[in-house]
């Protein structure tokens, strides 16, 4: 049976549950992450997918598991793929 709902895309989670939670702006993210501002503005509007390597950065940072980021990009990347196939 295939999955109707959308996922959410980790840019979304990263933004709302994580950023939120230790009171981080973009900005602030990208100086910890030691990126551009502009990679985390595309990420957290679902512009930008969040890579293997990345998802290792954000590991460090925010105490989660890259597996974690990964597994989400993965099924969000699923759920696109479906829609155009459709």
């Amino acid at each position: 049976m295939i999955k109707n709902s959308k996922p959410m895309h980790p840019g979304v989670v990263l933004s709302e549950v994580y950023m939120s939670e230790m009171g981080l702006n973009q900005t602030q993210l990208a100086a910890k992450l030691k990126c551009s501002h502009r990679k985390i503005n595309e990420i957290v509007n679902g512009k930008r997918g969040i890579s293997s390597e990345f998802a290792i950065e954000l590991e460090k940072v925010l105490g989660t598991t890259a597996d974690m980021w990964v597994r989400m990009q993965a099924d969000y990347d699923l759920w696109v793929a479906r829609q155009k196939a459709a």
